[in-house]
C-alpha cells in the first residue's frame, strides 16, 4: 500500500532517499581516492614538489641537527594520567617512532649578523626535501634530511603557525635546496 506524501508516494521517496545515500557513497569514495598519488604516497605519484606560493623565508642553512629518539630510561607516554601532577625528577617520556621528526634546521637571511630573519624548521616524514639543479625553474630531485649541510642556499615553505621568538620556530612543509 503506497500512502501519499506531499503529491509522492513512499516508495518513489524511498527509491530518491536510496539514490542519494549511493551517490553520496560514490563521492565520499571518490573523495578518499581522488588526492592519491599528490602526497606522494598513491600509486603513480611523482616526485614531491614545493607549495604553488612563494616561499615564507630564503636564506642560508647555518646548523642541522637530526633528532635524538629517547628510547631507554623513559615511560610509555600512554602510561600516565593527563591529570597527574609532574615533576623534574619524572623520567622523559619515550619517543613514538611514528611522530618522531627527522630533526630540524636553522635557515638564516643574514648568517653571521643579528639582523634578518631566522628560522629553526623541523622536518618530519612528511616535509618535501628537493635539491633544483640550475637555480630556480631548474628539475627538482628528491634528497633525505642526510643529504642538508651547513652553507646551502635554500627556500623554505612553513606548515601551520610559527613561534614567534628569535630565531623563530615552525614546521618545514617544503624545503629546496640549491645546488
Amino acid at each position: 500500500m503506497e500512502i501519499p506524501v506531499r503529491g509522492r508516494t513512499r516508495t518513489r521517496t524511498r527509491t530518491r532517499t536510496r539514490t542519494l545515500r549511493l551517490a553520496l557513497a560514490g563521492l565520499m569514495l571518490l573523495g578518499a581516492c581522488g588526492d592519491a598519488g599528490q602526497d606522494g604516497a598513491g600509486p603513480g605519484a611523482g616526485a614531491p614538489a614545493p607549495p604553488e606560493r612563494p616561499p615564507d623565508y630564503a636564506g642560508v642553512i647555518t646548523s642541522v641537527a637530526p633528532f635524538e629518539a629517547v628510547t631507554e630510561g623513559c615511560v610509555d607516554p600512554g602510561g600516565r594520567s593527563p591529570d597527574e601532577p609532574v615533576s623534574s625528577d619524572d623520567p622523559p617520556v619515550c619517543t613514538d617512532p611514528a611522530s618522531a621528526p627527522e630533526g630540524t634546521v636553522l635557515v638564516e637571511e643574514r648568517p653571521g649578523v643579528q639582523e634578518g630573519d631566522k628560522i629553526s624548521l623541523r622536518i618530519d616524514a612528511g616535509t618535501a626535501l628537493l635539491a633544483e639543479e640550475g637555480g630556480a625553474g631548474g628539475s627538482l630531485e628528491p634528497v633525505s634530511f642526510a643529504d642538508l649541510a651547513p652553507g646551502q642556499a635554500v627556500r623554505a615553505w612553513v606548515d601551520g603557525a610559527v613561534a614567534d621568538s628569535y630565531p623563530q620556530q615552525g614546521g618545514a612543509e617544503a624545503l629546496v635546496v640549491a645546488t
